[in-house]
């Protein structure tokens, strides 16, 4: 069964909310990173590298729609534990983002470019995400709604980390 009217209006609310946050936090664009820590275009590299993923593994085989293993998590259990899992932690220097981005109004534009794609194929699919089955390598399976709450509830997490660098 496709996603119903509040599923959808629940995601786009929380991907919208994260989108306007991120976006916000984006003003110390400029601001230097601690040492050994990702800056904020690494961060915003990041998410948006996630998102793109998430959004190819949403249209490919690797959702699966034989798999009869239930989610780990309740979403509100799944949003609440990934938004809340404190700092991220440091990645080895191979792992930081490539700095793809050279200003904030570039990767502004880029960012809001894919996510009007992303907001109107959760309002257009006959997907049936809820019956779509993908294991997160560290959390455990998702259905593909959880996948889109996780994009949402990941951008808070790494938006707090942006967010505590300005305090």
């Amino acid at each position: 069964m496709a996603l119903t009217s509040e599923e959808r209006a629940t995601l786009l609310r929380e991907l919208k909310d994260q989108e306007a946050a991120l976006l916000a936090a984006c003003a110390a664009w400029e601001r230097p990173a601690p040492e050994g820590e990702w800056s904020v275009s690494a961060i915003a590299e990041h998410l948006e590298k996630t998102d793109r993923r998430v959004f190819r593994l949403l249209q490919s085989p690797a959702l699966r729609f034989d798999d009869p293993a239930p989610p780990v998590l309740s979403d509100e259990e799944l949003f609440r534990r990934v938004a809340s899992r404190g700092r991220p932690a440091q990645a080895p220097a191979a792992t930081l983002p490539e700095g793809r981005w050279q200003s904030e109004p570039e990767f502004r534009e880029a960012y809001q470019a894919f996510r009007q794609s992303l907001y109107a194929w959760i309002e257009q699919t006959s997907l049936p995400l809820r019956d779509g089955r993908c294991p997160h390598p560290m959390i455990g399976m998702f259905d593909g709604y959880q996948w889109l709450l996780f994009l949402a509830a990941h951008g808070r997490r790494h938006i707090a980390q942006i967010e505590e660098r300005a305090e």
